[in-house]
């Protein structure tokens, strides 16, 4: 019985515990003709490496697991590169990201940006 009761509040307090925590999924598709996007991020978060255009990165889950409160916002970073050529961007847009949002972000040729080196 002692076993039983036990066993009971571990599995309750691990419900509590899962059931509090909260996410949202983030990914970005480059639609710039022909450039690669890279080292996306967002916030503190790496989203993805090497897309080409026509590419998404894969899906990222942010949750309050990762010491992060809802909602979040920030601008997307990124380095945009042609051959040898690297200039380091971020959206003049801050995207903002709730509890059990699905966010696709597409940086297409009409994106505003701000070149990082000169700010």
């Amino acid at each position: 019985m002692k076993y039983r009761f036990i066993f009971c509040v571990i599995l309750l307090f691990t419900l509590l515990l899962t059931s509090c925590e909260k996410e949202a999924t983030i990914k970005v598709t480059n639609n710039v003709h022909n450039v690669q996007l890279d080292n996306i991020s967002f916030d503190k978060f790496g989203i993805g490496s090497y897309i080409l255009p026509g590419e998404t990165t894969p899906e990222l889950t942010i949750s309050t697991a990762d010491d992060v409160s809802f909602p979040l916002s920030a601008p997307l970073q990124f380095y945009m590169v042609k051959g040898d050529r690297r200039v380091f961007l971020k959206t003049k847009e801050i995207y903002t990201l709730n509890v059990d949002d699905k966010l696709v972000v597409v940086i297409s040729d009409d994106t505003e940006v701000v070149n990082m080196l000169n700010e």
